[in-house]
């Protein structure tokens, strides 16, 4: 919360800041559980033990629906609130969720989680070994898709890296576009860049396919980029036109 606070002083009091940053993390893990639970329901049991599904200590996150979930519950908070400039919220906020992200790929690379394809230099080559891996698939046998014999990409590692460069992007708009009318440019080209970012890395992963050959946070990735595409498009050209207002 401290970098989204500093981005956002004089702007927004840190009070609301809380005030919305609160529910919205909370709303966040729920997304991110609920997210899990819809894409690996068959899989993972869900659908014969639903007694599994509150059980998010026993693992099982998706990174895609904690964005999503935790952004409309900030946005829903904000609203209702009625006291707080919901463009600079977002704005502020980008680089914060960045980060969380980019340290929930810390422990997913400990971990040894999120299966992924072979691997070849120059990619980044791991081999994981311990029997409760999820990122090579040791306790699988050969035939298994999420198996594999040889050095795997560290996808989540690449995610990671992709994350932080987000939150540098976050920060260099937010010193460009802070302040300025219409705000909320800086949340949208962010989203945006995470979403490209996760749809081309979670190729190099293996997942359970969903529509049209893509995988669930692949579809979600571009349902994302979609919505933020128009969104700035308008906003640039609202700035464009709000100087010639003036």
């Amino acid at each position: 919360m401290a970098l989204p606070v500093r981005l956002l002083r004089g702007r927004v009091s840190e009070e609301a800041l809380y005030a919305v940053a609160t529910p919205a993390v909370i709303g966040g893990i729920i997304g991110a559980r609920l997210f899990h639970v819809v894409d690996c329901w068959t899989l993972c049991g869900y659908d014969t033990n639903p007694l599994l599904i509150p059980q998010i200590w026993a693992g099982g996150i998706a990174i895609m629906g904690a964005v999503v979930v935790g952004a409309l519950t900030g946005y829903i908070v904000a609203v209702r609130r009625g006291d707080i400039a919901i463009g600079a919220a977002a704005d502020g906020a980008a680089a914060g969720i960045g980060i969380g992200m980019a340290i929930g790929r810390i422990g997913d690379i400990i971990n040894g989680e999120h299966h992924a394809v072979p691997c070849a230099p120059p990619g980044v080559c791991v081999t994981y070994d311990h029997p409760d891996s999820l990122g090579q698939g040791p306790a699988f046998g050969p035939g298994d898709p999420r198996y594999s014999a040889d050095p795997v990409h560290l996808a989540v590692g690449y995610e990671m890296l992709w994350d932080l460069a987000g939150v540098a992007l976050a920060i260099v708009l937010a010193r460009r576009f802070g302040g300025r009318k219409p705000e909320g440019r800086v949340f949208w080209i962010w989203l945006a860049f995470q979403s490209f970012g996760r749809l081309v890395i979670s190729f190099l992963r293996v997942d359970k396919v969903g529509a049209f050959g893509l995988y669930q946070a692949q579809i979600v990735a571009i349902l994302l980029i979609a919505l933020s595409l128009p969104i700035i498009v308008t906003l640039f050209r609202m700035a464009r036109r709000a100087p010639a207002a003036a």
